[in-house]
């Protein structure tokens, strides 16, 4: 009569099987979810395959649209690290008449509608012992 009962512990959750979890029937805070990362996904791959890339070719053909590249340029750091002479060979000759000598290598890049003010800007890369430590979209002085 003292003798303690062993329980069998029944009441214990079943897993779930994989495709329960896949289930949004009944769910609209899952379906939302679903919704808004489905469109996330979409609008990501959308900007990447139509955003403008650099190619060689396009900058030296079309001067007035290279602005267009020039967020892929400074993003993705294309010329870090290169040599005067690796920049001519992909950009064309800059600005400068006196460009073996100079620290910076400036080159024309259209006109912008995202410009303020309606300056002319230009891109820049910048040396240091022959080879670019930073790009920027400056100011011309022209």
């Amino acid at each position: 009569m003292d003798k303690p009962t062993v329980k069998t512990n029944s009441s214990k959750k079943k897993p779930k099987a994989i495709w329960e979890y896949f289930d949004y029937r009944n769910n609209q805070v899952n379906q939302i979810g679903l919704i808004f990362f489905v469109s996330f996904v979409i609008a990501t791959s959308l900007h990447y395959f139509f955003e403008d890339r650099f190619s060689e070719e396009r900058w030296k053909q079309s001067p007035m649209n290279r602005y267009e590249m020039i967020d892929d340029i400074i993003d993705r750091n294309l010329f870090i690290n290169d040599t005067k002479r690796e920049v001519i060979q992909q950009l064309g000759y800059p600005k400068e008449s006196n460009y073996k000598d100079a620290d910076q290598f400036n080159y024309y890049v259209g006109v912008r509608g995202k410009f303020k003010n309606g300056d002319i800007k230009q891109f820049t890369l910048f040396f240091r012992n022959n080879h670019v430590i930073k790009t920027a979209i400056t100011r011309s002085k022209d």
